[in-house]
């Protein structure tokens, strides 16, 4: 009888699943939104139904033939991590869920530098920086802001452990979100009692740890029901959503580096260890005996936007089609005639101090499209600069790079020139779904490994050589971008 996989992408502002068949054929897509809500500033929040009717409706409709839902042999997960749902004895939500994104958890954090002394600590066990809106903090926020539905709460969860629930009965979050939840020391594997007691959360009022691609149970006859589906189909642990695109893309191996580009662009890097000493994000990767690394440029997709937005609008309204920009810009002058661009990097290591975004050597013979070229090459910069501080180097197969900027011939090119390494494109879009069905039909023995699982799932990348001529002219500029970053150190006082 012929098997099915379901990888499911549960992300912030919907739901996407993925329907494949084992030898790797993509046979069904389907999307599902769902509302983010702002009580008050600072704040943002979801209904957890929300992702559940999600997950069921797109579910439903990939497998909308019975005989397909009857063979889908498992489930697996990318999940957005960070937000907290805390539900009662009857695992129903006492609160909107506060996603990972929300703010209000400030003074709780200074309370954990007080208690601790140092806010390091949280990353030393957890592999992230202490956070104003991850779960230790916000379960403590409303310890003190909402005593009743706290003292009412009996489990609290993220959404990985939350979709668990409802499909199998078993709470249960993996590895690779656990630690971004800030709760559990990913060093040991185990729920820290510190951070716990700083909470005031139980250790029974936790979800059981898994690694990825571990078997949680079969689903439940009425979870099976809501999706049209097996109670012979089995939920297998996934990945936070990061891990779970590194997997899809097939970042597998010690060296493998994925730059994701969207709004904001995040480099996942996997290694053989984790690497506390970066200050980089540290996690277990969805890759069986992996450690990831995350850096992101929150920048990186927002700088060209807004060029975009606001110096190519039409009287009409209307704004420059990408490819037109690729064309123009390609036509124009690179770094060489010494216009930089620094975008705005926050927090990222090592360039915390471009707390604004900065142009260098601008004059009157640049037009728009200059600019939008020296905002393209220096995101790039920033990005492989960035990259320096991962204690893996890339492999030489090269770096992969996936989401808006992969379809962008030109912006691709130049990231190969700049790290003078070939650029892998993966020629699928929703990596994540793919990455969850290759943890799918890994733990479920389909396949016997997570290497056999992205070979099956066949999926195709086309790969951008690096120009050597070009690679020359860019180490130049390189050297000239990151020695100029200096002087915007000592404008900025840093």
């Amino acid at each position: 009888m012929k098997k099915y996989l379901l990888g499911i992408d549960v992300g912030t502002t919907g739901t996407k699943t993925l329907l494949f068949s084992t030898d790797g054929q993509l046979l069904g897509h389907a999307y599902r939104g769902y509302e983010m809500y702002n009580p008050q500033v600072g704040y943002s929040e979801q209904n957890a139904e929300d992702w559940w009717n999600a997950v069921c409706e797109t579910v439903k409709e990939v497998c909308a033939d019975p005989e397909i839902g009857k063979a889908v042999a498992a489930i697996s997960l990318s999940l957005q991590g960070g937000t907290m749902v805390a539900v009662d004895k009857d695992m129903k939500p006492v609160r909107p869920a506060m996603v990972w994104n929300d703010g209000r958890g400030g003074p709780q954090t200074e309370a954990f530098i007080r208690e601790f002394g140092d806010a390091d600590l949280m990353y030393q066990k957890t592999g992230w920086r202490l956070s104003k809106s991850m779960l230790a903090t916000e379960s403590r926020w409303m310890r003190e802001n909402e005593p009743e539905l706290f003292e009412k709460t009996a489990m609290f969860l993220s959404v990985p452990d939350y979709i668990s629930m409802k499909m199998t009965g078993i709470p249960a979050v993996d590895m690779s979100d656990a630690g971004n939840n800030q709760f559990a020391n990913i060093r040991t594997g185990s729920y820290d009692p510190e951070i716990l007691k700083f909470s005031g959360v139980r250790e029974d009022q936790l979800p059981k740890l898994v690694h990825s691609g571990d078997v949680i149970g079969h689903l439940t006859a009425e979870a099976a029901a809501a999706m049209g589906l097996s109670t012979d189909c089995v939920l297998v642990a996934g990945a936070h959503d990061q891990y779970a695109v590194a997997l899809g893309a097939g970042a597998l191996h010690n060296g493998d580096i994925l730059i994701g580009s969207g709004t904001c662009w995040v480099v996942t890097a996997i290694g053989d260890e984790p690497a506390f000493e970066t200050g980089l994000a540290q996690s277990v990767a969805a890759v069986p005996g992996k450690w990831g690394s995350l850096l992101s440029l929150s920048s990186g997709g927002v700088c060209l936007e807004w060029w975009r937005k606001n110096l190519t609008v039409a009287p009409d309204g209307s704004q420059i089609p990408f490819d037109v920009i690729n064309e123009e810009v390609a036509k124009r002058k690179a770094a060489e005639d010494g216009l930089f661009f620094y975008p705005f990097s926050g927090n990222a290591a090592p360039n915390r101090r471009f707390q604004k975004a900065s142009f260098i050597g601008l004059d009157l013979s640049h037009d728009r499209f200059d600019i939008a070229r020296a905002i393209m090459e220096g995101v790039a910069f920033q990005v492989i600069w960035m990259m320096e501080s991962f204690k893996t180097k890339p492999s030489k197969e090269g770096l992969k790079l996936a989401g808006g900027a992969s379809k962008s011939a030109l912006w691709c090119q130049m990231v190969a020139d700049i790290a003078n390494l070939p650029v892998r494109i993966p020629e699928v879009a929703d990596l994540a779904c793919v990455g969850a069905a290759i943890m799918a039909g890994t733990g479920c023995g389909i396949y016997s490994s997570v290497e056999e699982g992205y070979k099956c799932l066949a999926i195709r990348e086309r790969v951008i050589q690096p120009d050597p001529a070009r690679a020359e002219m860019y180490a130049k500029l390189y050297a000239q971008y990151k020695k100029c970053a200096g002087t915007l150190g000592e404008v900025y006082g840093l």
